[in-house]
């Protein structure tokens, strides 16, 4: 195959137009059709720019085995993957920088760079600003100009819809966010391509309700947190989220729903300390810890048993986290340093419960031991 050809299979793959090629290099769309139509060839000196534009080395850009550099962005967003569920968030934060700067147009890079740039953990934003609000503008508008690729595309939408939310300009972040596809169109649109009791049907069928669980527990959840609504109250949303998770998972096989039973419990326990209901509070709390022991003791790979979700695969491994130590070290630091908690620090049944589990904290994940 000839270069132009070449270019031409490369240029379609990442879906640019000869137009915009011709852009980037300040040439005529006529000059970029007779390369690709064999007709005359680059300048060697285009040779570097072209292989820039299209991310690939110039090796590649002549046709060399493309199959090292995709183990090496493989490794890339590997590695980017572990330091996500360790809570090494700085580091992961120099990494993908560096990474994206040899692979600038590397759809599984962009992505991980974008996410980065928008939760910038050297970044406090404490006084309202958007990190890297104009790179990332002009990054994700790129994208939805030049990328075909799906994931790439719709996090582009994401980010510039919150982007321009954060700014007040409800306006544009609605017509970012109209742009997605219908709310779970995918996996609804997989379930029905099979036959109904088939081995594929159950296995979508049972991913899609692993998905619509956790959505739903989620909304239930933050009615809880932001209704305006009495303690008493929020608490029978947050059992109708803690019933919901035992609906699913009815043979005791959470995975990583306990870290959500934690969380709810703890949050539980708290309304009843408004309440000044201390031996609700008291087991609430002492129950809450427990789902987070029990989601620091799991394995890297849980096999779900219930029947609606039998055989999903939840890793713990693949987890983001954000937070360096385990779950009940987190959820400890949290009470700690909460204000919160200061009317109820010297009652004799809260530092046992926080007494009881101080041991199974830990500054490391298990995954990081293993």
């Amino acid at each position: 195959m000839n270069i132009g050809m070449t270019i031409k299979k490369i240029r379609t793959a990442k879906g640019i137009t000869q137009e915009r090629l011709a852009e980037y290099l300040n040439l005529s769309v006529s000059a970029i059709s007779q390369w690709e139509c064999g007709k005359t060839m680059p300048d060697i000196t285009l040779l570097p720019i072209l292989a820039n534009i299209f991310d690939i080395t110039t090796d590649e850009l002549l046709e060399v085995d493309l199959t090292k550099k995709q183990e090496e962005i493989d490794r890339i967003i590997a590695e980017y993957d572990r330091m996500s569920n360790l809570g090494l968030e700085k580091e992961k934060f120099d990494y993908i920088k560096a990474a994206y700067q040899r692979f600038p147009n590397a759809a599984p890079i962009l992505e991980k760079y974008l996410w980065t740039l928008h939760y910038d953990p050297y970044c406090d934003n404490h006084d309202g600003r958007i990190a890297h609000e104009d790179e990332l503008t002009t990054l994700c508008e790129r994208i939805l100009s030049d990328s075909t690729v799906d994931s790439l595309r719709y996090t582009a939408l994401s980010i510039l819809s919150g982007v321009y939310a954060k700014k007040g300009d409800l306006d544009k972040a609605l017509a970012y966010a109209n742009r997605f596809p219908a709310y779970d169109t995918a996996g609804e649109q997989m379930e029905h391509l099979y036959e109904c009791g088939s081995d594929p049907w159950w296995e979508q069928v049972r991913e899609n309700i692993y998905l619509l669980t956790d959505q739903l527990m989620i909304k239930i959840r933050n009615c809880a947190l932001y209704a305006p609504l009495s303690p008493a109250e929020k608490i029978g949303l947050f059992n109708k989220a803690i019933s919901l998770l035992d609906l699913i998972y009815d043979e005791g096989d959470y995975g990583f729903a306990h870290y959500h039973l934690c969380e709810l419990h703890i949050w539980i326990s708290n309304r009843y300390m408004e309440m000044k209901d201390y031996v609700h509070a008291e087991e609430h709390l002492d129950c809450g810890f427990s789902h987070a022991k029990c989601y620091d003791a799991l394995p890297l790979i849980t096999k779900h048993s219930s029947f609606l979700v039998h055989g999903h695969v939840f890793e713990t491994a693949k987890v983001y986290s954000g937070f360096t130590g385990n779950e009940v070290k987190r959820e400890l630091d949290y009470i700690d340093e909460g204000e919160f908690y200061n009317g109820v620090r010297e009652m004799e049944w809260f530092r046992n419960v926080l007494a009881k589990y101080r041991p199974f904290a830990s500054e490391h994940k298990q995954t990081q031991l293993i």
